[in-house]
């Protein structure tokens, strides 16, 4: 990729990356009293968006850092490879953000009907994303990254993978279970299949509201993408939609970063016994606990001190996941958890494993739509284990498959990264 390409995608992602809402509205539910709420998404509030400079440095990211802290963490790397987002340093950084102009897209926050893990319908919400002009050449299903708080939920604010609206393409990012409008319910995280389902549950419920809208797109074919959690969420979206709605055309899915083999990912953590963000071991436990039914006790898997502020870090959805690191006050894993929880071979962990295999899309069926795979090495959230693992499943069943590994950062950098080349892989192909 040529460097002004990669300057100029960035500027774009980082104007997006927060933005000031210069016009928000109530939607006037009579509006769309033709709609059926029970198949359809219905909106409640519709924003204009006028990115502003200033906000750009504050803007989260995902983990809840912020562009600032790339920034400064370019800043001191000091030239080493392994640490820098290899797109120019902090100057650069700083000179395209303060030379990009703002623009400006329109979204919907609503609500629509997917199931809970126990086939029970539930509502749930999610943002609608769209060119400010209306016009809309593709469908872009985004399963969005790890949060801690609330507030981080699309629905609650315009997301980082917004800037694909402004080159036409309808953004559709669902908050989860335990987000938005479910923020009272535990979320079941990486329990990747009903992830997956209230994922696609938002894009069927979509069709009719962007059709009412006059924004129904150009072509049908859907581009997917999910960076994080979203990664492998996002492949297994794709399995999904072509297991069960395979009238649905996936012209590609863009996936970085994920855990794709969670069992695979929480050995790493515990084997490493460090993790920048470990508050994630907890919401592994957690969310597998609620999301298969399990049963588990936690004090058998954590020690007083995260026993006693669990509800408070996790589920209060107050807090994003670096404020909860700095909360926890240690990054080590063997300083919240049990020595039994750090055994796989320990009996209570026997049905805390098949639900992670369960749930690792190394497992499932290889999607046939062509696929994009992304992965940093230095990735200090998400083990690299995890592109070796995919890879060498995607290797064994298909080859319609573009790989991307490399020295791109950590986590937070590899996020931008992956969202600026999967830009630059849309224009290659005369998509955007």
């Amino acid at each position: 990729m040529k460097n002004k390409n990669i300057t100029l995608y960035l500027a774009g992602i980082l104007a997006l990356a927060s933005c000031t809402l210069s016009k928000t509205e109530w939607v006037p539910l009579e509006d769309y009293s033709d709609l059926d709420p029970k198949s359809s998404f219905i909106p409640y509030s519709s924003e204009v968006t006028d990115c502003d400079q200033q906000a750009i440095l504050n803007g989260r990211l995902v983990g809840g850092e912020t562009v600032q802290d790339v920034i400064e963490q370019d800043a001191n790397a000091g030239g080493d490879e392994s640490k820098t987002t290899h797109i120019g340093g902090a100057a650069l950084m700083k000179a395209v953000i303060s030379s990009w102009k703002s623009s400006q897209i329109r979204s919907y926050s609503g609500t629509y009907y997917s199931t809970d893990q126990n086939g029970e319908r539930v509502l749930l919400s999610g943002r609608i994303v769209l060119p400010a002009d209306g016009k809309v050449s593709r469908i872009m299903l985004v399963s969005h990254y790890t949060i801690g708080a609330d507030f981080e939920a699309p629905s609650n604010e315009v997301p980082l993978e917004s800037i694909y609206a402004a080159h036409g393409i309808a953004v559709l990012e669902s908050d989860y279970i335990g987000y938005g409008a479910s923020a009272d319910r535990v979320h079941p995280y990486l329990c990747a299949k009903l992830t997956a389902r209230n994922v696609v549950d938002m894009y069927i419920a979509a069709l009719p509201f962007l059709k009412k809208i006059g924004c129904s797109p150009k072509y049908d074919d859907i581009f997917l993408l999910g960076y994080s959690q979203g990664g492998a969420t996002t492949m297994s979206v794709a399995h999904e939609l072509e297991w069960n709605h395979p009238e649905v055309k996936i012209r590609l899915a863009m996936c970085g970063g994920g855990p794709y083999d969670v069992c695979a990912t929480y050995d790493a953590l515990i084997d490493n016994d460090f993790t920048d963000y470990p508050s994630a071991i907890p919401m592994i436990i957690q969310g597998f606990n609620v999301g298969a039914g399990l049963g588990l006790d936690y004090s058998d898997f954590f020690l007083p001190k995260m026993l006693e502020n669990m509800d408070e870090w996790l589920n209060s959805k107050k807090y994003p996941m670096a404020e909860i690191t700095r909360m926890m006050g240690t990054k080590r894993l063997s300083d919240i958890m049990t020595e039994k929880a750090r055994n796989k071979s320990e009996d209570l962990m026997t049905d805390l494993y098949k639900a992670m295999l369960d749930n690792s899309v190394t497992s499932f069926p290889t999607p046939e739509c062509p696929i994009y795979l992304f992965h940093s090495y230095d990735d200090n959230v998400v083990p690299y284990i995890n592109a070796i693992s995919e890879t060498l499943q995607l290797e064994a069943t298909t080859s319609n498959v573009i790989y991307n590994t490399g020295h791109y950062g950590n986590h937070v950098a590899g996020c931008l990264r992956f969202l600026f080349c999967c830009m630059d892989l849309m224009e290659t192909h005369g998509d955007l």
